[in-house]
């Protein structure tokens, strides 16, 4: 996912938690080489997911990470969720991005002790930073 893609998801994931339908209008708006912003949204959702997985597990940039990825039963739960997001997305049009960046949020959210909604627009707040400095 290029930096361009992850910030573009990113603000679809902030409008869509927002509810505000015309942010997410004109997120939508795209080259025809571009990734539809369903498709992005996912994307972003399952990368994310895969990342905070090994996080927990205390397996992130060690060689032992795909086979983890591939054996652990949260990482395969994970894996399942994050194919029912990038199946929805796939046959979606963008209309459903919002309801999509709400699921990727619930998903993130899950891997977050104690965090609730208070905790969603700081969270994409300190991915965006991540985003910005290249991490």
């Amino acid at each position: 996912m290029t930096p361009d893609e992850t910030l573009r998801a990113l603000a679809a994931l902030e409008a869509g938690f927002k509810r505000d339908d015309q942010a997410l209008a004109a997120l939508a708006r795209r080259a025809p080489d571009e990734p539809g912003l369903p498709v992005l949204v996912a994307d972003f959702g399952v990368l994310t997911l895969d990342t905070l997985v090994l996080l927990a597990s205390g397996l992130a940039g060690r060689p032992e990470a795909d086979e983890f990825l591939r054996t652990n039963v949260t990482a395969r739960m994970c894996a399942a969720l994050g194919r029912t997001w990038t199946g929805w997305a796939a046959g979606a049009d963008d209309g459903a991005s919002g309801e999509i960046a709400r699921a990727v949020i619930d998903g993130i959210l899950s891997f977050t002790e104690g965090a609730g909604e208070q905790h969603v627009l700081p969270l994409l707040a300190a991915l965006r930073d991540q985003a910005l400095q290249g991490d």
